[in-house]
């Protein structure tokens, strides 16, 4: 038997070393919970400076295109002029010969007749008659003077609006060379800063980050029906202003939601948020699409499908890192990433913000929205909805 001292040893020393393993695996515990946050934190302001870049390009993108524009018409205009003006001169032309033949007549007939001139009165026919013809000539004469005139000044113009379209053409042209060399700048900077949120994201999963108890995920099958959803948006004495019933919309979204694998039920709540309980819900647009802080209007969609759909896949691109539109249920929508198909599917598939968001955690800070709290918004209303579909409403 041991001695009764060892074993109080043993016992203290077995006491301190449970008590430094409960202190390092609560400092453990703190440490990893402080690498969360520090890595959340640094994921959100690394996918808002790309979003920013991207931003950026996209606003240099929509200037060059109406410069490219602006540039179009110039030429439009250049061209219409250049036609006109060999027309104005053959014009002039014309009637500079018929004045000159008929000051010519004219002086002719201060002498000798030598003969009859179709520009002077027959000097047979009888003095009324002679008169008469040689004041319809002579009202001809001013007539053709008059017109004369009027071209010369529209040849003036003409000339003075190709000088002005030409300068015009120069400095759109400069303009758009400016803005390809500042696209450039920029899609550099944007490349390094989503290469850089792309790194914070990888850090972000290995930490666990989006593994957090009770974050909602983008993707999965929609938990409230259609009718729930709509009933909800009765009971807030909403007065929707869109193109078919509340509770069509409402399916839609279950619906588009569920085709893609997208919480159908959340993305309907994003779309409360962003229209006001769809009180503002211009060309089919639920979830400001297009819209961004400098812009004056967002993209249009023909029907309420089409902008659910759109809303819809551009959440499944923000969720799913391995999305690809050969994968889609329903081709990409044409109205958000182009009418040319080949295009349109690069377009979803090179997603620069692809897998950014798998939860509705991640959304905000530069991610759908630049609002910090965007995305407490959007669970808010639909943790309304589920408490409104469990209280039987």
């Amino acid at each position: 038997m041991l001695p009764r001292w060892t074993l109080r040893w043993l016992v203290a020393v077995l006491a301190g070393s449970l008590g430094l393993a409960a202190l390092a695996s609560a400092g453990g515990a703190q440490t990893t919970g402080n690498a969360v946050a520090a890595a959340q934190t640094q994921l959100d302001q690394a996918q808002q400076q790309a979003q920013q870049a991207a931003q950026a390009v996209a606003n240099t993108n929509a200037q060059q295109a109406n410069v490219a524009a602006q540039i179009t018409a110039n030429q439009a205009k250049i061209a219409q002029v250049q036609a006109q003006i060999p027309l104005l001169k053959a014009e002039e032309a014309k009637l500079r010969l018929t004045l000159q033949q008929r000051a010519a007549a004219l002086y002719v007939s201060n002498g000798p007749l030598g003969g009859y001139d179709s520009f002077l009165p027959d000097p047979s026919l009888a003095q009324a008659s002679r008169q008469v013809l040689a004041n319809d000539a002579a009202r001809r004469d001013h007539k053709n003077a008059q017109t004369l005139a009027a071209i010369a000044v529209q040849l003036a113009q003409n000339e003075q609006t190709l000088q002005a379209q030409q300068a015009s053409l120069q400095q759109s042209q400069a303009q758009l060379n400016q803005l390809a060399a500042q696209e450039q700048v920029q899609q550099a900077l944007m490349t390094q800063r989503v290469a850089a949120a792309n790194q914070a994201l990888t850090q972000a999963k290995e930490l666990g980050v989006f593994e957090v108890a009770g974050s909602q995920p983008v993707l999965g099958p929609s938990v409230l029906t259609g009718p729930q959803m709509a009933a909800w948006i009765r009971s807030q004495n909403y007065s929707p202003n869109i193109e078919t019933t509340i509770d069509d919309l409402a399916n839609i979204y279950v619906e588009e939601g569920n085709a893609e694998g997208v919480r159908g039920d959340v993305a309907f709540a994003q779309a409360v948020v962003e229209t006001g309980g769809f009180e503002s819900a211009p060309n089919n647009n639920y979830a400001g699409m297009g819209w961004c802080d400098s812009c004056s209007s967002g993209t249009n969609f023909p029907t309420p499908r089409d902008g659910v759909r759109a809303q819809i896949q551009h959440l499944l691109n923000y969720a799913d890192p391995n999305s690809t539109a050969a994968q889609l249920h329903n081709p990409p929508s044409p109205y958000w990433y182009g009418m040319n198909p080949i295009q349109a599917a690069s377009n979803f598939d090179t997603f620069f913000a692809k897998g950014w968001a798998p939860t509705w955690e991640q959304m905000g800070h530069g991610n759908w929205a630049t609002d910090p709290n965007y995305s407490g918004k959007v669970l808010h209303i639909y943790s309304e909805m589920v408490a409104f579909a469990q209280g039987g409403g």
